[in-house]
């Protein structure tokens, strides 16, 4: 019986032209837009270079492709069709020019062709690469991070000659006055070090600043390292808000604010003054520059948006911290579990 309904398939499928089979076989009417080289490396290149390259692409189908649109992934990178349309067998280069000024290292560029080609409406391009910089420069720039308004802080930036030109620093530089920098040779025309230091006291709030290194490469004369901290003050509060949020039952909600010094600095809470009605704090000592405040509330919070927490230390350059209580909606409550 099995052997009957397989000879009628293969009669039907004989009477039919195998049409059902010649949708998705070379015979196809379908455009089929391809690439045999869809990787390009272009080895390894100066940084203040530019190359160019053609990719070409042929449809292997058996009609006109169309090209919608080219779209890259870096604005470094210009890719440039010679037609929007490709007739069967025939071929079509795409132009890809990358100027590298400002890349360093290992790269890799995607170039995306979009076409009509319903199999593969999106044709993807690589190009590879390292970019050698005259004078590498390790880390780029320095974040200090969250720091106190007063202490020593320090950080080192190497800079090495990547190529077989020498050079020598002539002079070092900065922006602002909360930031110094001296250099020192670690092997002479090859290999130098930055120590970039802040002793304080540095101004609230954000700071930005910015190292000129001048050297006589020929290629680098100038060398800039980017300088930022955050000065929050002796004491810090992490998380910086305390946030509330409503529930259903009224049940008591518990939330932590870790207390410390960026600069180290030993302090106690002396008092922490809650908003009236449904809350209170409790305050216990993880070390001597660290506390931990628990504040409790319950209860509707009605009237607590928009009120703070008053923390006391003993601390002379920092009595006071005010904590802002924000009470979310029920949309934002909902927006925070959907993430």
């Amino acid at each position: 019986m099995n052997h009957q309904r397989y000879a009628l398939i293969l009669v039907i499928a004989g009477l039919m032209g195998w049409s059902g089979f010649h949708a998705c076989g070379a015979g196809s009417t379908s455009p089929a837009l391809v690439c045999l080289q869809a990787t390009y490396d272009f080895g390894t290149v100066s940084a203040d270079s530019e190359i160019e390259h053609r990719f070409v692409l042929t449809n292997q189908g058996s009609r006109v492709v169309k090209i919608k649109t080219v779209h890259v992934t870096c604005g470094c990178t210009k890719a440039v069709m010679t037609t929007n349309q490709v007739a069967a067998g025939g071929t079509v280069g795409l132009d890809v020019n990358i100027n590298f000024k400002g890349r360093r290292g290992p790269l890799l560029k995607s170039i995306y062709v979009d076409t009509d080609d319903p199999h593969n409406p999106s044709l993807r391009l690589e190009i590879t690469g390292t970019v050698l910089v005259p004078i590498d420069v390790q880390p780029e720039g320095i974040h200090f991070g969250t720091v106190g308004i007063e202490g020593l802080i320090e950080r080192d930036v190497l800079l090495t000659a990547t190529g077989t030109n020498v050079f020598n620093i002539q002079s070092v530089a900065v922006s602002s006055t909360l930031v110094s920098a001296k250099w020192e040779t670690l092997e002479k025309g090859k290999r130098y070090r930055v120590t970039v230091s802040s002793e304080g006291p540095r101004s609230y709030g954000s700071t930005m600043a910015s190292i000129k290194v001048e050297t006589d490469h020929p290629q680098a004369e100038q060398v800039n390292i980017p300088v930022a901290a955050f000065v929050a003050g002796d004491i810090v509060a992490a998380p910086g808000v305390l946030m509330l949020i409503p529930t259903a039952t009224n049940s008591v909600r518990t939330s932590r604010l870790t207390l410390w010094s960026p600069a180290s600095k030993p302090f106690k809470v002396t008092k922490v003054e809650c908003p009236p009605g449904g809350m209170t704090a409790t305050v216990s000592t993880v070390s001597a520059d660290r506390s931990l405040v628990e504040v409790k509330t319950w209860g509707a919070l009605t009237g607590k948006d928009g009120t703070s927490l008053r923390i006391e230390t003993d601390l002379s350059t920092m009595k006071e911290l005010r904590i802002p209580v924000r009470v979310l909606s029920s949309q934002s409550r909902e927006s925070i579990l959907e993430r």
